[in-house]
Parts: structure tokens; C-alpha cells; sequence
């Protein structure tokens, strides 16, 4: 579904509307037209131009789409905002054989989860009750990791330079498609107790889920809060009305949520144990993560505007060797004198993909219900192609 509404008025939410079907095609297996469309529209028309940005996003979005899912998403939702532009459109299915998505299926983010990592660490910030330069190890009693006496910092974990590995080396799921299922503080605290780094935090870049979840569990315990769910929705989807964005589904909305692929092949529901949740345990609608990148925009809570605003300041080198802010949540590169900041996210069976930029405000998330789609460019290659196709501001 759709949702149009010009950037300079969308300060003024509107009620997403009822679904309605807008394609003409089968999304099911053997189906001979073109995937299934759904969008949610302002009640009061668009204009000329939201219409044939409509369109072009169609153009471009479609190709990726398979009724099998063996060669492309089964489904996709595409929110984007820009001048005289948003929408949320849903092609495609949310699984085989099964309805179009629609802004309010909901999908497993994996890493994009580390934006809001992130942003809880920004909230911190901003109440004053952490500093980047805090040391973890009053978090394990046990003992933490040091080199030479230096502790790890959080401003390492948010960089991805604490010198912790990408995942813990004491998991014990049976799953390799869930290496985080079952993992408990207990795992954690004997695993920092053990671990040897090999060179001073700071100094050395290496993307770490293990580092990312280690952030948020230090967060979650110094906000008080009982879990990464709770915490995130207190200071982030609470303030932004982003009611659809946890990492429990109650039953009452298992309906609403997309069924993950690999290849075609059902892959398992995402599973991670509390300690790591920070690193990928999120799921999210489009509609929720639009309201999550108009506040990058400026737009929506301003307590939530100002994280935005801390988290996009560089601090240290990315893991791609761009320039890196609070690094768990996006890489910034710069083209043609303009600032972008992306970042994708995993798991067995979903990609996801962000991307946007404050001057011109611009912003685009992809939610698919394929699993290795994150592991080449084309949802970054997709997302470039429909910002490029919005109009000029």
C-alpha cells in the first residue's frame, strides 16, 4: 500500500489507511501476472508527481520480486520519504502463495537492529547517565577483557573497536541459522571472563554482533529496564508510535507477520538470546521504520531528533573504512558533496536495507522476506536507484 503525503506537511501524521489491493497480477507460486501491489494512500490524492514516482518505484522494485523465491524476494516493502513524497509500498508476498505485504508486515530487521543500539546510546547520552568513556567491567564481576590494563569502552563497542569477535565463542544452539538462540547472561559473563584481546581496544576495526549486543545489555542494566525490548520501546518505538517494532510478536498480530526465505527455501524464525538482542533481535513494519528515519529527518519526537542528531556525528573509521559514527548503526560515504548513511541486516530467512540523507532530507528502507539478498549489493543498488528517482527538492 501507499501512503502519500508532501515532506514539508508529513510533521502532521496521518492515519495509514485500510489496505486495499492494488495489483492486477497472482503473487502465488505459477501465477502468470505481475506480484501482487498494495499501498496505503492519504485520503486526499496525490499529485502528478507522487503518482509517477508511484510508478517508477513499481518499475524498479519488481524485477526483484519472485513468486518462488529462488531467484528474488518473495516479498518486498519499500518506505520512502523525499520532496513531495511518502509512501510505503508492498510488492510481491508475505509468503509463498500467501497476500501482499502491506506498511504494517512485519519483518525480521537483523543488523539494522545496531541503529537502534545506537540510538539507546544516544539517549543515554543525552540524560547523562553514561559516558562514551565508561568501562564495561562493572558489568561482569567475573572479570572483562583488557589489554595492558585498558578496559573496553563503550564508545569501542559502538564502534566496532573493542576488539571483542564477531560472535561469542561459547554458543551452544543447535541451529547454525540461530547462533545466538539460548544465549544467557550466564554465556556472556563466562565468556568476558575468558576472552583475550589481542590488541588495545580502539585500534583495531571489526564488526562484532557480540560487541553490539554487549552495548545494549549494558544499556538495558543501566536504564534499569527488565529487557532490550522494553528499553527500546520506552525511549525510541514508544515516543515515535512505532507500535509494531519488538522482538516478540504477540499472538494477536502473528498474522501480520512475513514468512523468511532462502533461496525459496522456509528458513527458521530468528532466535537471539537476550545478552545479544542489541546486535539483530529486532522486528519492524515499513511503516514503523519510516517513523524511525524522519526522525534522522528531524520529524517526530524530539528527544528522538536529537539521538539522531549525536549518533550521525563521526567518531571513528567504519569496518568499510569510511568515516563511522557511533558505529553500530550506520557508515556514512560522501557523493557528489552530499552526505549518505546506510545500513543493512540479516538473518536466515530476511534482508533489510536503509539509507538516507539529511540535506536534501531524503530517507528509504527496504524490508524483504529473503535471506541472501543482504549478502550482495541489490538492495543497496535499489535503494540508490529509487532515491535517484524521487523528485528534485
Amino acid at each position: 500500500m501507499m501512503f502519500r503525503r508532501g515532506l514539508l506537511g508529513f510533521a502532521s501524521r496521518l492515519a495509514l489507511a485500510v489496505l486495499t489491493a492494488c495489483g492486477d497480477g497472482d503473487a502465488g507460486v505459477g501465477g502468470t501476472g505481475a506480484p501482487e501491489t498494495t499501498m496505503s494512500a492519504d485520503p486526499t490524492g496525490g499529485t502528478t508527481g507522487e503518482d509517477a514516482f508511484a510508478a517508477e518505484l513499481e518499475r524498479l522494485v519488481v524485477p526483484h520480486i519472485d513468486p518462488s523465491g529462488k531467484t528474488g524476494a518473495v516479498g518486498l516493502v519499500a518506505a520512502v520519504v523525499g520532496p513531495g513524497v511518502r509512501i510505503v509500498a508492498g510488492y510481491g508476498a508475505t509468503e509463498i502463495g500467501g497476500p501482499a505485504p502491506g506498511p504494517d508486515t512485519i519483518f525480521e530487521i537483523g543488523s539494522l537492529t545496531k541503529v537502534f543500539t545506537g540510538l539507546l546510546l544516544a539517549r543515554a547520552l543525552d540524560r547523562s547517565t553514561v559516558a562514551l568513556a565508561d568501562p564495561i567491567d562493572p558489568l561482569f564481576p567475573l572479570g572483562a577483557p583488557q589489554f595492558q590494563g585498558q578496559s573496553i569502552t563503550l564508545l569501542d563497542l559502538a564502534t566496532h573497536s573493542s576488539g571483542l569477535p564477531r560472535m561469542p565463542n561459547n554458543t551452544h544452539s543447535a541451529d547454525p541459522r540461530n547462533p545466538g538462540a539460548g544465549y544467557t547472561e550466564q554465556d556472556l559473563g563466562e565468556f568476558m571472563a575468558n576472552w583475550t584481546l589481542k590488541a588495545a581496544p580502539g585500534t583495531t576495526v571489526m564488526y562484532s554482533n557480540l560487541g553490539a549486543g554487549t552495548l545494549g545489555y549494558f544499556l538495558v542494566e543501566d536504564a534499569g529496564e527488565a529487557s532490550y525490548e522494553a528499553l527500546m520501546r520506552r525511549d525510541l518505538a514508544g515516543p515515535l508510535g512505532m507500535m509494531d517494532t519488538r522482538i516478540m510478536v504477540p499472538p494477536t498480530d502473528q498474522a501480520r507477520v512475513a514468512r523468511g526465505y532462502r533461496q525459496g527455501i522456509a528458513a527458521p524464525a530468528n532466535e537471539i538470546g537476550e545478552p545479544l538482542a542489541g546486535g539483530g533481535a529486532l522486528r519492524s513494519s515499513g511503516a514503523d521504520m519510516l517513523r524511525l528515519l524522519e526522525a534522522a529527518l528531524a520529524v517526530g519526537d524530539p528527544a528522538v531528533v536529537a539521538a539522531w542528531s549525536r549518533v550521525i556525528e563521526p567518531q571513528r573509521p567504519s569496518p568499510q573504512g569510511r568515516e563511522g559514527q557511533l558505529g553500530l548503526l550506520v557508515t556514512r560515504e560522501t557523493i557528489d558533496g552530499r552526505h549518505w548513511y546506510f545500513k543493512d541486516g540479516q538473518t536466515a530467512g530476511f534482508s533489510s536495507y536503509l539509507r538516507f540523507s539529511t540535506s536534501p532530507p531524503a530517507a528509504v528502507v527496504l524490508l524483504t522476506n529473503a535471506g541472501e539478498l543482504a549478502e550482495a549489493d541489490t538492495l543497496k543498488v535499489l535503494a540508490s536507484e529509487i532515491l535517484g528517482a524521487l523528485p528534485p527538492g
